[in-house]
């Protein structure tokens, strides 16, 4: 779990459930679970997840190139630190 950003979160309720929308305060940050207690990633699925932060970040920072079909040989580096860090 990690920080959000209360501004851009929101809950409801529908047909008895209740729906959390949690927007993350620190982009690229991978989480190891959603909520403090409830669970935690595997390692694989851990990594998987900051794979797909990773082509989120490239594919933010240069709009013109199409990352859909990129994949990493090996481990991603950290979406949050990688070059230098995220800058907005």
């Amino acid at each position: 779990f990690g920080l959000v950003d209360l501004s851009e979160s929101f809950w409801m309720i529908e047909d008895g459930e209740l729906h959390l929308q949690l927007q993350k305060a620190h982009k690229g940050e991978a989480w190891g679970s959603a909520l403090k207690g409830h669970g935690q990633l595997d390692l694989f699925s851990e990594r998987e997840v900051n794979k797909k932060l990773m082509l989120e970040r490239f594919q933010e920072e240069h709009p013109g190139f199409d990352f859909s079909g990129a994949t990493f040989s090996g481990e991603a580096p950290s979406a949050r630190s990688f070059m230098g860090g995220i800058h907005h």
